[in-house]
């Protein structure tokens, strides 16, 4: 194990070196899958002495997305046991891919079937390929997931691994939210049980992830942009970092738009303000007065006439022969608007919140006859982070510091919160690790676990936050029917889930990259036995597709391989009390 402050000792060469070999051992499944698990052992004509037993076991999730009891969704979800020790019966090894599972208080529980691999003996290897479409509603979920799985016991001790990945164009997820780009090794693993040591072995990449589509959050939260005040909406561009924004083909920088909108819609407020009678009378010294007291020179392009820019109405009644009416005004001010919003609403309807390129993480739990000589590691970096429009960080090693991860997180957040103005709506973190190795009754435990990304939605803090129903003007009502902008696959979801006006407003919690890596491992062999007859082997349908639900003759398999994994902690335990009393 390397300690965290040995870590921040490390040399840069150091570091990059020990990422690329642990990644390269996390990943091995990749190798072992091209063909056949018998091979990994290596060529020994005899089998090595047993200096003892023990388990590996794995688990992990892809994507898991939480929103209350209303949807509940994993995407790419294995576990996996490989076994030598007595207490848990027979030699095994064991794996099972959920590509798809989810659960809702309005859907039911829906998935893509489950693949699971078992065996005592000769090899077990497994293939899925799953495609939601037909399967899961469109705006939960659309893409390709594939796996492969493998499972050997032999002399040298039992064995599985899995390759999973995403296929076609990627995954888009949950109204818009999310959207993870092709990678066809989202996911590996390895697990082995030897008679000299028991370890897992996990590997993540994601070369590419977008979070929070602000069209799609915002429509969640029932606050759509196109119905926020104006100001609002150039407030979102001042505090997410826009700094431009195209407006009928020129690009305009963001402080001069907020400037001019903030312009006309003073002037708005005074031109409305004028009753309807003299909406077709010309503009008055008094009227001007007002004008020029709200908004200053601001309108001198809008009233026509040839006026200059720096112009105003009081200026302009003094020098041009003839001034629009009131409501030719209120028209080019409107008209004026609609070019801004053109280029406003796209621009931040098509922003999303969260982008990161190149995650990649790998692990490793190795129990051995001692603590010393075990190993619990976790490696991890991202090629880079950016948050709405601000690139962040490039090239980061997320194991170098773990005071400064935890602090980019919060970082992150406060950011985020603080361009959107909506309180402390959303909590970032970035990689949550666990690293031990330690004595656990008469074995050796060692075990890692990460969570690369997390992102959890508080819909508490929206209490008080003031929402649309002000009495600025709105792009709704400038440009009357809005068509559908980024909120349309929200807007589909919430119908999809009973008519459900706020998802969002239910809470949200997005994990990505949840891994778990575990070794047991004793000098001890002469344990009781306790014999357990070998889970069922998958079968696939007629047409060789796997149950849509993950039933019928995948669940003897799926459900071996938990209660197997159960049992290794529950054996061990119980033995250990034994021990002790």
């Amino acid at each position: 194990m390397v300690p965290m402050s040995a870590r921040a000792g490390m040399t840069e060469q150091e570091n990059s070196m020990r990422i690329k070999r642990l990644l390269g051992a996390a990943t091995a499944a990749t190798v072992l899958l091209a063909g056949p698990l018998s091979a990994a052992a290596g060529a020994a004509e005899e089998p090595a002495a047993p200096t003892g037993v023990g388990s590996g076991v794995v688990r992990s999730t892809l994507l898991g997305i939480d929103i209350g009891e209303l949807l509940n969704l994993d995407v790419l979800d294995d576990e996996s046991l490989s076994t030598i020790d007595p207490v848990n019966g027979e030699p095994i090894s064991s794996a099972v891919l959920n590509p798809l599972k989810l659960t809702s208080s309005v859907l039911g529980p829906l998935s893509l079937g489950s693949v699971a691999t078992s065996t005592t003996g000769a090899e077990d290897r497994e293939a899925v390929d799953a495609d939601t479409a037909g399967n899961i509603p469109l705006p939960i979920v659309s893409g390709l997931l594939n796996g492969t799985l493998s499972s050997i016991v032999d002399a040298d001790g039992a064995r599985s691994s899995l390759l999973a990945g995403i296929g076609g164009n990627g995954l888009d997820l949950v109204g818009g939210l999310l959207d993870v780009g092709k990678t066809p090794e989202a996911m590996t693993f390895t697990t082995n049980a030897a008679p000299a040591r028991a370890e897992g072995l996990r590997g993540l990449n994601i070369p590419s992830l977008s979070l929070l589509n602000l069209g799609d959050l915002l429509q969640g939260l029932g606050l759509p942009l196109a119905d926020l005040p104006l100001t609002d909406l150039t407030g979102l561009l001042e505090g997410l970092g826009i700094d431009q924004v195209p407006v009928a083909g020129e690009l305009i920088d963001t402080a001069d738009l907020t400037e001019t909108v903030e312009g006309l819609v003073g002037g708005l407020d005074v031109l409305e303000a004028v009753p309807a009678d003299d909406l077709d009378l010309p503009l008055t010294g008094e009227l001007c007065d007002t004008l020029d007291g709200a908004v200053g020179p601001i309108l001198g392009g809008v009233l026509g006439g040839g006026m200059d820019d720096s112009e105003n109405c009081t200026t302009a009644l003094d020098t041009e022969g003839e001034i629009p009416v009131v409501g030719n005004i209120v028209e080019n001010v409107d008209g004026l608007l609609e070019d801004i919003l053109g280029g406003m609403l796209p621009t931040l309807d098509g922003l999303n919140l969260l982008e990161v390129r190149d995650i990649r993480a790998g692990m490793v739990a190795t129990a051995t006859d001692s603590v010393d000589s075990s190993v619990s590691d976790v490696v991890a970096s991202i090629g880079s982070l950016k948050v709405a429009n601000l690139s962040l960080l490039e090239n980061i090693d997320l194991t170098k510091d773990l005071n400064v991860l935890s602090g980019l997180g919060d970082t992150v957040s406060g950011l985020l919160n603080t361009g959107l103005g909506l309180g402390d709506l959303l909590d970032i973190d970035l990689l949550e690790i666990e690293e031990l190795v330690a004595p656990d009754g008469d074995y050796t435990k060692a075990l890692s676990s990460l969570t690369a990304l997390g992102v959890g939605i508080k819909p508490l803090s929206l209490i008080g936050i003031a929402q649309a129903g002000s009495d600025e003007p709105t792009a709704r009502g400038i440009l009357g029917n809005v068509p559908l902008l980024g909120g349309a696959d929200m807007l589909q979801l919430q119908g999809l889930l009973g008519g459900v006006t706020s998802v969002l407003t239910k809470g949200l919690d997005i994990q990505v990259g949840h891994m778990a890596s575990e070794g047991f491992f004793t000098p001890v062999a002469a344990l009781t036995p306790n014999l357990v007859d070998p889970p069922a082997k998958v079968v696939t349908t007629p047409d060789g597709k796997l149950p849509r639900t993950g039933g019928g003759s995948t669940l003897p398999a799926l459900v071996a391989v938990l209660l197997a994994s159960t049992a290794v902690v529950i054996r061990r335990t119980l033995r250990a009390e034994k021990v002790e009393s």
